[in-house]
C-alpha cells in the first residue's frame, strides 16, 4: 500500500485531535501544526531509515577493461634522472597519476603545440604551469583532438625525483574529460557520488554478472569496502555489479505535494505519525506526547530487530535426487 504525504499528515492530526475525519481542515487550530509537520516528519524519517527499517535501493556499476595502447599494464616509474616520456600512435584520450613537486608535464599530438598539464591554482594566484602533488598521487585525465591518429607524446620533467603510475592512452574520445576511464588495478567508487541518497551498503548484497559467462550472476566476493562509503572493485573482473544499498529518505518540505508518495513500507508509515504527534504536541500536552513517543519507541525497537531475509542461494545434489 502506498502512503502519500496527505495520508501521513491526516493520521498525525487524527492522533492529536482524536478526529475521525477523512480530510484535513486547515484553520486556526491546525495551521501551526501543519506548518511544523515537515521538520517533524524529516526527523522521524531519518531515524527510521538509518536505524529502523532501511530504504533499500540498487545501482548497477559496469566495469570494463578498456584497452590501453601502451604496453606494460599498471607500471610504476620512480624517476630520478629528471625526465620520462611515453609515445604511442592514435591515442585520443589519456590517464595517469603522478606524485612530486614542480613537475612539468605536456601532451603533444603530432606536430601540434604541446598541451601543458598543470595543477589548478586558486583564482588570482600566478599559474606555475607545473604539477604540485606532495602528499599523494594526483589523477589527471582528458580527451585529445587526434582525428588522424597521429603520434602522441606524454612527457614529464622535473629537477626533483618524482613518480608516475598507471599511464594509459586510449584509442577513443569520451563525452567529457571526466568520463575518461580510470586505469587502476582496483577502481574506487565514492558511493555518494554514484548512488542517489546513499547512506550505507547493504550487507553482502552485491551481485556480479560476468562478461565471460563463467560463474554468471553470482554473489560477488571480489570487492572491498574502504571506510564507510568507498567501494573498491578489481578491474580484471569485468561485468555488471548490482549493488544494493541503504538510502536516506527524501526530504519533506513546505512545498511537498499532498499526493507525493513516500518511500515507506506500510509498517514504517504506520508509526511515523506517532513520532510526529509526539513532537508536535509536547508543548500542549506533554503527557499525551510522551505516550505517543513510548508507543513509537516500542514499534521502532521491533523494526530494528533484523528479520531473516532469504538471500540468493543454489545447491547441487550429489546423490542425484530431485
Amino acid at each position: 500500500m502506498a502512503y502519500t504525504w496527505n495520508d501521513i499528515k491526516l493520521a498525525t492530526l487524527q492522533k492529536m485531535f482524536s478526529s475521525n475525519g477523512t480530510t484535513i481542515q486547515v484553520d486556526s487550530s491546525t495551521k501551526e501544526y501543519i506548518e511544523s509537520m515537515p521538520q517533524a516528519a524529516n526527523e522521524g524519517l531519518q531515524l527510521l531509515a538509518t536505524a529502523g527499517k532501511f530504504i533499500l535501493k540498487s545501482q548497477q556499476i559496469v566495469v570494463r577493461d578498456t584497452k590501453n595502447l601502451l604496453t606494460g599494464a599498471f607500471e610504476k616509474y620512480y624517476v630520478t634522472d629528471g625526465e620520462k616520456t611515453f609515445n604511442v600512435a592514435g591515442a585520443k584520450s589519456y590517464y595517469f597519476t603522478v606524485m612530486g613537486t614542480g613537475i612539468h608535464c605536456t601532451v603533444t599530438v603530432g606536430e601540434n603545440d604541446p598541451i601543458i598539464i598543470e595543477t589548478p591554482v586558486p583564482e588570482g594566484e600566478e599559474d606555475p604551469h607545473t604539477i604540485e602533488s606532495n602528499t599523494g598521487f594526483a589523477v589527471f585525465k582528458g580527451n585529445l583532438e587526434n582525428p588522424n591518429k597521429e603520434m602522441v607524446t606524454l612527457s614529464f620533467s622535473c629537477e626533483y625525483p618524482f613518480e608516475v603510475r598507471n599511464v594509459a592512452m586510449y584509442e577513443f574520445n569520451y563525452p567529457t574529460d571526466a568520463d575518461v576511464p580510470v586505469y587502476e588495478e582496483y577502481i574506487r567508487y565514492y558511493l555518494p557520488d554514484v548512488m542517489e541518497s546513499f547512506y550505507q551498503l547493504s550487507e553482502n548484497d552485491i551481485y556480479f554478472e560476468s562478461d565471460t559467462g563463467k560463474g554468471n550472476y553470482i554473489a560477488a566476493d571480489e570487492y572491498y569496502q574502504e571506510a564507510d562509503k568507498t567501494l573498491v572493485i578489481p578491474r580484471t573482473e569485468t561485468g555488471i555489479y548490482t549493488v544494493y544499498y541503504k538510502a536516506y529518505p527524501e526530504q519533506i518540505t513546505q512545498q511537498t505535494a499532498d499526493d507525493y508518495v513516500l518511500e515507506l513500507d506500510p509498517e514504517v508509515a504506520a508509526i511515523l505519525p506517532l513520532y510526529m504527534a509526539s513532537q508536535l504536541y509536547k508543548d500542549d500536552d506533554n503527557a499525551i506526547a510522551t505516550v505517543y513517543r513510548n508507543e513509537f519507541e516500542v514499534a521502532f525497537d521491533r523494526l530494528s530487530q533484523k528479520a531473516k531475509i532469504q538471500r540468493k542461494e543454489e545447491f547441487v545434489s550429489e546423490s542425484g535426487w530431485c
